[in-house]
């Protein structure tokens, strides 16, 4: 697992290589660091980043996800 402080650079080395798994991934821990610091705005951003590229590679953490964002109020 990646830790925070190299998180950006996780990011940008999976855009570089477009792994969307690992996207997925990596947006959605992005996600739950900002959800635990408060930053809900933050949160939801990386929520939905993380829902995109789990819709995009078919993964079953999307309902999830997708379950996460109704309840933020940031989806549907």
């Amino acid at each position: 697992m990646v830790n925070p402080e190299n998180l950006n650079a996780a990011l940008l080395d999976a855009h570089d290589r477009a792994e969307g798994g690992r996207l997925a991934e990596l947006y959605h821990r992005a996600a739950s660091i900002s959800e635990q610091a408060g930053k809900m705005d933050q949160a939801c951003f990386y929520f939905t980043h993380a829902y995109v590229f789990a819709l995009q590679e078919g993964l079953p953490v999307a309902t999830d996800l997708h379950a996460r964002l109704k309840a933020l109020g940031r989806e549907e």
